[in-house]
C-alpha cells in the first residue's frame, strides 16, 4: 500500500512528457532560500547561511549543536532541503550570554561527497521559524533529454502555473502506509511528538493531493466554484481556488464547491480499500489537528530556460513558493528519473 503515487500531469500535455533526468550530480538540483530578515545584530540567537552538499537538512542541525555544544532543540531552520543537492538556507542556533560576532571561517565540514560550508553569519533577537522564508529559488539541470525544447514555450506554461500537490517526498516509500496504520491504533499504540506530528502530516497531505486531483481531473483546479474559499495570486492578477488541509474546523466550503468535495470524500478509498476518505477525516478530527488551507495552483517566477542541443541539457531556473515542490512543476512536462534514486538503490 502507497500514497506515492505520480499525481499526472495536466490531460492536455499527458502525451507530449520529455523524458529527462535530474539529479545526476548535486550541482544539477539546486535550491536557495529566500529569507527577508533585517538581523539586529544583537540578541541571544545566531543566524548562519549554509551552503549544504549531498546533506539533508536534520544532520546539518545536528551537526550545528555539537559544533556549539548547545541541544538540537536549540537549532532551528525555515525548512528542509534536499539531500541530493547544493543548497543553501538559514539555521539559527540559540547561544544565550555575550552577543558576540560569529566567526564562520571555521564551520566547514567536508567529508566524501558531504559539505557544510558557512557563508555569512548575523545575530539577532528571535529564533528562525518553520516556513519563515518568503521563497526558494531553483536552478536544475535536465539532462539526455532526446529532443530539442521550445524555451518560449516552455516558459510561458510554466508561469500559467500548476496543480499544488504535494510532491512524492512527502510520502516516501513507507511513510502514508505507517500513518494510516498509526491512526488506526493510536489509542493503542503512543508514539512520540515529532512522530505523530508527521504521521499527520503525511495524512493531510493525501487528503489534498486527492480532493485536488479529482478538481484536476474536471478542469476546476484553477478556476473558481460557487463556494470556494478563495486566495489571491502573488501577482494580485486573479483569485486561486484553496483546498483543505483537514482537521478540527468550522466548514466553509458552500455551494457547488462542498457539494464536490462530500462526494469525493465518500467516493475515495484509501489504497487498501479499507476505509472511504470520509472516515480518514473523522480521524484526524479525532486527533486533534486543526483544519487549514492551501492553494490549489501555483505560479512560479523569475523564469529562465537555458538549452545546449549539443548536451542534451536543459538548464532551469525559477522561484517557487514556500511548500510547492519543483518535482511537481517539472513532472507536468518531463517523464522525469532521478538519477540519485538509482545511485542510493
Amino acid at each position: 500500500m502507497t500514497a506515492s503515487k505520480s499525481y499526472g500531469p495536466l490531460s492536455q500535455q499527458a502525451e507530449s512528457l520529455l523524458a529527462a533526468k535530474i539529479k545526476t550530480q548535486p550541482e544539477d538540483w539546486q535550491v536557495t532560500e529566500q529569507l527577508a530578515t533585517d538581523f539586529t545584530e544583537a540578541g541571544e540567537h545566531a543566524y548562519l547561511y549554509i551552503q549544504k552538499r549531498c546533506m539533508s537538512t536534520a544532520p546539518v542541525a545536528a551537526w550545528l549543536a555539537k559544533r556549539f555544544n548547545v541541544q538540537t532543540m536549540d537549532v532551528s531552520y525555515a525548512g528542509m532541503k534536499d539531500k541530493h543537492a547544493l543548497t543553501r538556507q538559514w539555521f539559527s542556533v540559540r547561544l544565550p550570554g555575550p552577543s558576540n560576532a560569529i566567526g564562520t571561517a571555521s564551520l566547514r565540514h567536508a567529508e566524501g561527497d558531504e559539505q557544510i560550508k558557512v557563508l555569512a553569519g548575523h545575530r539577532h533577537q528571535r529564533k528562525l521559524r518553520r516556513g519563515e522564508h518568503q521563497a526558494n529559488r531553483f536552478r536544475i539541470v535536465l539532462r539526455d533529454l532526446p529532443r530539442a525544447v521550445d524555451t518560449e514555450l516552455l516558459a510561458a506554461q510554466f508561469a500559467r502555473g500548476f496543480p499544488n500537490y504535494f510532491g512524492p517526498q512527502r510520502f516516501g516509500r513507507h511513510n502514508f502506509c505507517d500513518a494510516l496504520n498509526w491512526l488506526r491504533q493510536r489509542r493503542r499504540r503512543r508514539v512520540s511528538r515529532q512522530q505523530k506530528g508527521w504521521h499527520l502530516s503525511v495524512l493531510r497531505s493525501w487528503v489534498f493531493n486527492e480532493l485536488l486531483a479529482r478538481r484536476v481531473a474536471d478542469g476546476s483546479f484553477d478556476k473558481a466554484l460557487d463556494g470556494d474559499l478563495l486566495t489571491t495570486a502573488a501577482d494580485g492578477s486573479d483569485a486561486i481556488p484553496l483546498g483543505v488541509l483537514w482537521g478540527r474546523g468550522r466548514e466553509q466550503l458552500r455551494g457547488e464547491a462542498l457539494h464536490r468535495q462530500q462526494q469525493s470524500l465518500r467516493a475515495i478509498e484509501t489504497p487498501d480499500g479499507q476505509q472511504t476518505m470520509a472516515e480518514v477525516c473523522e480521524e484526524l478530527e479525532f486527533a486533534g489537528v486543526d483544519r487549514g488551507q492551501r492553494a490549489m495552483l501555483v505560479r512560479p517566477w523569475g523564469i529562465a530556460c537555458e538549452q545546449d542541443q549539443g548536451a542534451a541539457t536543459l538548464t532551469l531556473s525559477f522561484y517557487l513558493p514556500v511548500g510547492a515542490y519543483a518535482t511537481v512543476l517539472l513532472g507536468q512536462w518531463f517523464e522525469l528519473q532521478d538519477m540519485s534514486l538509482d545511485q542510493a538503490a
